[in-house]
């Protein structure tokens, strides 16, 4: 195994919207499993804090089906 360690990317400065793409328009979310209080939407949206908790155990799949083709430069996740 390889590994190199980063320098963690700032979370103040440039806004968090800025370059986002707009997912309510662009794309359809599916999910393998959602707890009601805390949907896949409240991870996906910026002003959420909540995060999304599964309401079943064992591995999860996040999908999102754009409307059209996208030019992602960056995905970040955050655990």
């Amino acid at each position: 195994m390889r590994k190199r360690l980063i320098t963690p990317t700032p979370q103040a400065g440039a806004p968090h919207d800025e370059g986002r793409l707009d997912l309510d328009r662009a794309a359809v979310v599916e999910v393998t499993s959602e707890d009601k209080d805390y949907p896949v939407e409240s991870a996906l949206v910026a002003e959420e804090i909540r995060g999304w908790r599964v309401a079943d155990s064992g591995t999860q799949t996040i999908r999102l089906i754009f409307d059209q083709p996208q030019k992602l430069t960056r995905i970040a996740l955050v655990f």
